[in-house]
């Protein structure tokens, strides 16, 4: 016989029966008690729920079945900063400077207006560089800029000095360091952005290399790129890095004019399916997918579409015949 599961009232307790039409996680005694909670419930209503297993990790499931086209999950960025390698861009709103652009009062990193000087995502290495005592110097605008790289990784570490409940989520994301470590790029890294930011901004003896290194880490691992100014700029997200990979993804994701990522339904996901989108360009052939997701996220792909070698009857990475 099947377990009776008792569920109760959000609100008062009492035994319930009515649960919220959108994540199916929260049950109500009566319509009243639904409208009273919403204020506190809206926060965190969401149609999934988080999983895990030692394969995966952390990872979404739908709670419900949801509908093609449905909004999964919209969330605003925890940090957002300038990718690794850019050009000189404001740092409060990631658009192309030049010359003739202004740079902060107080530290001298270029902006574009009063508004990005005041921007809050620009208090980190405004207020790091002020420490130092010297104003940062950026002159050459028309190439890639080597001291743009400790941006991100930097608003990463002050949250980890100065706003520890931010940095308990950042500090849960994986980093994958140690299969980091005899790369290439680690070893940049440690002297480009770990070691570059303790002695230029003097963090000796606040932040260690493998501090830092982990920062870089999470970073690459979990940062989105979005494509929203000339130079695209990069964020992490919460709930978002929790999306499992998969190179025929029911999801897909966009992003709005603020930042915020939008994860919206590709397909019908079924209720416990798990929720995933494409980490990788979903228009190569599985060899180039696989080999990129390798080198940018330490794993080897083992969705459906990279097992089957017809990619679903299209042949999508066959060779063509040269005597047909």
């Amino acid at each position: 016989m099947a377990e009776t599961i008792v569920t109760h009232c959000a609100v008062c307790q009492k035994e319930a029966t009515q649960k919220c039409g959108s994540c199916h996680g929260v049950y109500y005694c009566c319509r009243e008690h639904q409208k009273a909670d919403w204020k506190n419930h809206k926060k965190v209503c969401r149609p999934f729920k988080i999983g895990y297993t030692e394969e995966l990790g952390r990872h979404l499931v739908a709670t419900r079945d949801i509908k093609p086209g449905e909004i999964v999950l919209k969330e605003q960025p925890l940090i957002s900063g300038p990718s690794q390698n850019t050009v000189p861009v404001c740092v409060g709103c990631y658009k192309n400077v030049d010359e003739s652009s202004r740079c902060c009062s107080k530290c001298g990193w270029p902006i574009c207006s009063e508004i990005c000087e005041k921007a809050p995502q620009h208090i980190p290495e405004c207020r790091y560089t002020v420490m130092r005592g010297d104003k940062v110097a950026i002159k050459n605008f028309n190439m890639m800029h080597p001291t743009y790289q400790c941006v991100t990784v930097l608003r990463c570490l002050y949250q980890k000095q100065f706003l520890p409940e931010t940095w308990k989520i950042i500090d849960e994301l994986q980093s994958h360091c140690e299969e980091r470590k005899d790369t290439q790029k680690y070893e940049q890294e440690k002297i480009n952005i770990a070691q570059f930011i303790r002695k230029f901004f003097k963090l000796e003896s606040v932040f260690t290399d493998e501090e830092i290194l982990k920062v870089c880490g999470i970073v690459m691992i979990n940062s989105h790129e979005i494509p929203l100014t000339d130079t695209p700029y990069i964020a992490l997200y919460n709930q978002a890095s929790l999306l499992e990979h998969n190179c025929s993804p029911n999801c897909s994701k966009s992003f709005t004019d603020k930042g915020y990522i939008l994860i919206s339904a590709g397909k019908h996901i079924k209720k416990d399916e798990h929720i995933s989108i494409c980490y990788t360009d979903p228009l190569w052939g599985t060899p180039n997918r696989r080999q990129h997701l390798w080198e940018s996220k330490y794993f080897w792909c083992e969705c459906h579409r990279c097992k089957d070698k017809t990619e679903f009857g299209t042949y999508f990475s066959a060779l063509k015949c040269q005597d047909r």
